[in-house]
């Protein structure tokens, strides 16, 4: 293509298995994580919740570098599946099954020494298999993390996540994953991949702070172009009206000129919906609400990712 989305900016001018749609996680069924027995502080699974800082320094110790990057990617993400773990970082193997053995071998072994543990619900329920376990971050593992960062904001507790923001969770997770593969693929320099709230952006609106907040920031560049997004993942749950406020936030950070003035150009703000009908749907009001603005949106299925990655897209999915 000639022209990119993202203002078709170039830099001459401006210096595994894959996973079949973010509709597989669907908001059904309730999720929990284990609950704490107040004899013995141990969760019901057997894990132990609080390990000592003369333990977490000797596990440190003792840690593999896969197993700490295994650990921060479950902490970044909050909730990773293990087929998500495996696309991650176990990629090597001779083929996908022994991948996914390989990683639910790691995951298991984490769990074992109090650093992570696994929900009790899957997404695809039991026959999904263990690629469908879902995994998060204990006290410990948290705890293990920090050793080596000096940062005083708290550490994450662990909740019970509601079915919606489980869901939502592991859908920007997929869309990060996958832009990781596309660009693996493709041999595009992926300069930057932030989840929140690593990639929020924080401006003055009426002499207060506020803080745009997409589900994901990602930056690549080719021997010609540079592309730069804002994405957001819909899981067809939000009324059209609340698009529209979202999307008026993203015009006043525009209007401040922050981004710009850092990067030469605004990233193209994408929202990734699970149906045509949404994406028309919701296209049709973006268009109506900001008639003689900027284009800064653009509608997509999850299945039109992979073409705005590797080619930036057409007009047809501005609005």
């Amino acid at each position: 293509m000639t022209s990119r989305l993202t203002n078709g900016a170039s830099k001459a001018k401006a210096e595994t298995p894959s996973v079949s749609g973010f509709s597989r996680y669907k908001v059904c069924d309730s999720y929990s994580v284990p609950t704490t027995d107040s004899q013995t502080g141990s969760s019901t699974s057997g894990q132990h919740l609080r390990l000592s800082k003369k333990k977490l320094e000797e596990l440190d110790i003792s840690l593999s570098q896969r197993d700490k990057e295994v650990l921060l990617s479950v902490r970044r993400y909050r909730y990773l599946m293990s087929g998500q773990v495996q696309r991650l970082h176990f990629t090597n193997a001779a083929n996908p099954f022994a991948a996914l053995r390989a990683a639910s071998r790691n995951l298991k072994k984490l769990k074992e020494l109090g650093l992570v543990d696994s929900l009790s619900r899957r997404i695809g329920g039991v026959r999904a298999g263990s690629a469908s376990l879902i995994w998060h971050t204990t006290h410990a593992g948290e705890r293990l993390l920090r050793l080596h960062e000096h940062k005083p904001y708290p550490i994450r507790r662990t909740f019970e996540p509601s079915p919606y923001f489980l869901a939502h969770t592991l859908a920007v997770a997929e869309a990060s994953i996958r832009i990781l593969e596309i660009s693996q693929e493709t041999g595009l320099e992926l300069s930057a991949l932030q989840p929140e709230p690593e990639c929020w952006r924080v401006y003055s609106e009426h002499g207060k702070h506020v803080a745009l907040k997409p589900d994901l920031y990602a930056a690549l560049t080719s021997a010609e172009y540079e592309d730069r997004y804002f994405l957001e993942i819909d899981l067809d749950t939000e009324s059209p009206t609340k698009i529209i406020e979202k999307c008026q936030r993203y015009h006043k950070y525009y209007h401040s000129g922050l981004e710009q003035k850092e990067h030469g150009m605004f990233p193209l703000a994408v929202w990734i919906v699970p149906t045509k009908k949404r994406k028309e749907h919701l296209a049709e009001h973006i268009h109506a609400a900001f008639v003689g603005q900027p284009r800064l949106f653009a509608v997509i299925t999850d299945e039109e990712l992979d073409r705005l990655i590797r080619y930036g897209g057409d007009d047809a999915m501005l609005c």
